[in-house]
């Protein structure tokens, strides 16, 4: 019937009790603050500090905690729209599209695609693809399992250019085909 999340209600549910304790306070204020003193005052204080204690951990959560690649973007130049994108197709079908001015693959974009003892071998940042004006471009980033183009090992940092129907292999591993796809026609 109705949606509200947890969070909202509540949030609604200490708003009422708050609301339910400024009315009893301005129309029983004497007796109600002398058996506040009596009896309770430990408790609210006590009640009082862990809420902002858990402000505080929630905020200090929030802002040292690990953010996901994923969520990361990095762009070092901005790409003419040639409109072009690449595509690289994993063995399981899958595709990885590089649709902007580069993108960095490693080992976190395998994850499902081959087990897990191969994925090791694959670097956390293994390598880019860069969009460039006159294509696409392959950078291995100095990886200790290395990046293949065509069966030939690519020199760490150096960009080579992909050409439609290359096979990328990763960490001697992981095949990877490679494809270019034009979104303007």
């Amino acid at each position: 019937m109705f949606k509200y999340s947890k969070k909202q209600f509540i949030t609604a549910l200490l708003l009422l009790i708050a609301l339910f304790f400024i009315i009893a306070l301005i129309f029983f204020f004497d007796v109600v603050l002398e058996y506040i003193k009596e009896r309770y005052m430990d408790i609210i204080i006590a009640i009082i500090l862990a809420i902002i204690a858990g402000i505080v951990i929630e905020y200090i959560y929030k802002r040292f905690s690990p953010k996901s690649k994923i969520l990361k973007t990095t762009m070092t130049h901005v790409p003419n729209d040639n409109g072009l994108f690449a595509s690289l197709v994993l063995p399981n079908n899958n595709n990885i599209v590089v649709a902007g001015a580069e993108k960095i693959i490693g080992r976190e974009d395998f994850l499902g695609v081959i087990p897990t003892d191969k994925l090791l071998f694959i670097g956390k940042n293994h390598f880019k693809i860069t969009n460039m004006e006159d294509g696409f471009f392959i950078e291995d980033l100095d990886t200790k399992n290395g990046t293949f183009l065509n069966q030939e090992k690519l020199t760490p940092f150096k960009k080579i250019r992909l050409n439609e129907g290359d096979e990328i292999l990763v960490a001697g591993n992981l095949h990877i085909k490679y494809t270019e796809k034009n979104h303007l026609r």
